[in-house]
């Protein structure tokens, strides 16, 4: 289970950065199509990400796992804005603060989840 838990992880990551960072039309646009649903969207990835890492947890501590989250959240969103000429991506305090918020949020929901996937005994889960 755990290491179904680490490939969904990655595989989302790779998911995700690619959608973060691929060219769309200008933003206007897509706001018009998509509507509040945008808004929402990097808090809903960004939760679903952290709660798939805390859930994967086992050697490393929670707070270097944190971390490398709020660090992701936070580069991707500047990622967008040094790519904003390339493809129309463009840099949103709201977008990096959903990111952070969907960050800590997930990894509260996986931290509660935890007693439900079987570790292996060797895990060093105890350190945090």
């Amino acid at each position: 289970m755990l290491r179904l838990i680490h490939l969904l992880t990655i595989i989302y990551v790779i998911v995700l950065t690619l959608l973060l960072e691929m060219p769309i039309d200008p933003p206007e646009i897509v706001e018009e199509i998509a509507g509040p649903l945008v808004r929402h969207a990097h808090l809903i990835t960004f939760t679903l990400l952290g709660f798939l890492v805390e859930l994967g947890r086992t050697r490393k501590s929670m707070l270097f796992w944190l971390s490398l989250l709020l660090g992701y959240a936070v580069s991707a969103e500047l990622l967008q804005l040094l790519l904003n000429s390339l493809c129309h991506r463009t840099f949103d305090w709201w977008d990096m603060l959903n990111n952070v918020v969907g960050a800590l949020f997930g990894t509260l929901i996986g931290y509660c989840c935890r007693p439900l996937v079987k570790r292996p005994v060797e895990s060093l889960d105890k350190m945090g």
